[in-house]
């Protein structure tokens, strides 16, 4: 029997690997309760239920597992299916929550995290060449350049094949050696658009956390981009302008296309909603820091899902100089291999200061006008939500793209500082090329550091920072509106993909 659909709806696919940090931005997490409430969230009580329905959040198999490694197979195993019936335009049911979707047009084109290489290769498989498929990037454009382009903008090149081809000359696995050759560093400068130029070993200042191996990650990331006919880019020109328009020339050159939609937050003309969405504690707090101590007031703390500092006694002395300079705080410690002490909690509950929890609601906290300073990783969501809401960052990088983005933020957009005296491991106690600085490795010279951060915080420099980053707020603002970068790049996207544009 002929499909009896609608063929002038445009059905656009979404997919990721589960990570919340990834696939927030898109709205994808297994069809779980968190995805739905940020949608709901989002669209807010002036949204018709027709454009809610057409937002479908669809699991295709359901787990309890916190464990996000743990997802991988019983995703790629179950999604074949899933985009089979979407493709022969069937309606389908979300195993999680039993909703019964109607059946609509087949995607005219997917967008899947390259990490996702089993969904990349299932919808190759069902699909062919006749669907597009966009990569799902989220990551910063000028770490990705570092980590996958070519060299003359600054990057590894073909880090993929180098190691394989070590491998084989040495024998052994790419395994055994993936992260030695990646992590290798021999004081090299390195160039690339956007970024100050940085020693190589500027780009772990923290030793390896003791997760799947890296280069593994990376030849999985690699090999996913190599595979898809472009990307999505979910970074801001207002952040990284000359990296992004380096990263779309290095594509061009590939002829694979590159689309920027970010920041993707949440929009209201700029602003959040006001919700604290389930944290009353978080609000109440808030409101009485705020009353108590002004705005601007508090600083926040977090180190996102992933990272966390590897010396318990560094996370202490913040605990303790936020509570000697009488700075209310708020600290989240999400990430699955986060310690703090039963001692420290209490410290922290008995100074009537500060909030601890495994979760808080992170945008809410950042747009608060209590907030006034964010402690973070610099991983990119948090970078953007912290650039989105205004909110100056005193950055802790780890790895990935967060050692970049910190220098960005203090050299090129001035909207926050740097702490060196955090940094460990052999690559992270070296100099710096900007200063010649290199880390003590004594709780004492975080101690001091922090202290002056702080009084800096609270001076004219300070006040310069926030400035700087209400103006990159104002930019994020726009955006998304008419005329605004993200919305003619997503319009483009739709002018040749889609029907009725």
């Amino acid at each position: 029997m002929p499909s009896t659909v609608d063929r002038n709806i445009n059905h656009l696919l979404f997919t990721a690997f589960p990570a919340w940090s990834r696939s927030l931005s898109i709205f994808l997490h297994l069809g779980s309760t968190p995805c739905q409430g940020e949608v709901d969230a989002e669209l807010g009580s002036d949204v018709s239920e027709t454009t809610r329905r057409r937002i479908r959040i669809l699991a295709s198999f359901q787990s309890t597992s916190t464990d996000v490694f743990s997802l991988f197979k019983p995703l790629g195993e179950t999604y074949a299916t899933a985009y089979q019936t979407l493709t022969e335009e069937k309606p389908i049911t979300c195993v999680a929550s039993g909703t019964v979707f109607d059946a609509v047009p087949a995607p005219r084109a997917v967008i899947i995290d390259p990490l996702a290489l089993a969904q990349i290769a299932s919808t190759r498989a069902i699909s062919g060449s006749s669907v597009p498929i966009f990569s799902w990037l989220t990551g910063h454009a000028a770490t990705i350049i570092r980590i996958f382009g070519p060299e003359h903008y600054g990057g590894l090149d073909d880090i993929t094949a180098k190691i394989e081809a070590e491998a084989a000359r040495r024998g052994v696995t790419t395994k055994e050696i993936g992260d030695s050759i990646l992590t290798h560093t021999e004081g090299k400068i390195i160039k690339i658009p956007g970024v100050p130029d940085m020693y190589d070993w500027e780009f772990m200042p923290q030793p390896q956390l003791s997760l799947p191996t890296h280069s593994n990650h990376l030849f999985n990331n690699q090999r996913g981009m190599k595979q898809t006919d472009g990307a999505f880019l979910v970074t801001a020109y207002a952040f990284e302008k000359q990296s992004i328009e380096a990263l779309k020339s290095w594509h061009a050159e590939i002829n694979k296309e590159v689309y920027v939609v970010g920041p993707l937050l949440p929009s209201r003309d700029g602003l959040v909603a006001d919700t604290s969405r389930g944290s009353t504690e978080t609000e109440v707090f808030l409101e009485k820091a705020q009353a108590e101590y002004g705005e601007n007031s508090v600083v926040f703390i977090s180190f996102g899902t992933i990272y966390w500092p590897q010396r318990h006694e560094y996370i202490e002395e913040v605990i303790e100089t936020l509570i000697e300079k009488k700075f209310p705080f708020i600290f989240a410690y999400a990430s699955r291999i986060a310690k703090l002490s039963d001692e420290l909690k209490t410290r922290v509950e008995s100074s009537g200061l500060g909030l601890i929890s495994k979760w808080l609601p992170q945008q809410y906290i950042l747009n608060h006008s209590a907030t006034g300073w964010f402690i973070t990783h610099c991983g990119q969501n948090s970078v953007l939500e912290a650039l989105g809401a205004g909110t100056p960052m005193i950055c802790w990088p780890s790895r990935a793209d967060q050692p970049a983005a910190a220098h960005q933020i203090e050299a090129i957009l001035k909207v926050g500082v740097e702490l060196i005296e955090v940094r460990l491991g052999e690559e992270g106690m070296k100099p710096l090329l900007r200063n010649g600085r290199k880390a003590q490795g004594t709780r004492e010279a975080v101690g001091k550091e922090l202290r002056e951060v702080l009084d800096l915080c609270r001076g004219e420099k300070g006040r310069e920072m926030r400035k700087n980053v209400q103006a990159i707020k104002a930019q994020f603002a726009e955006c998304w509106r008419t005329g605004g970068t993200s919305r003619q790049e997503y319009d483009a996207f739709w002018k040749k993909y889609g029907v009725g544009f």
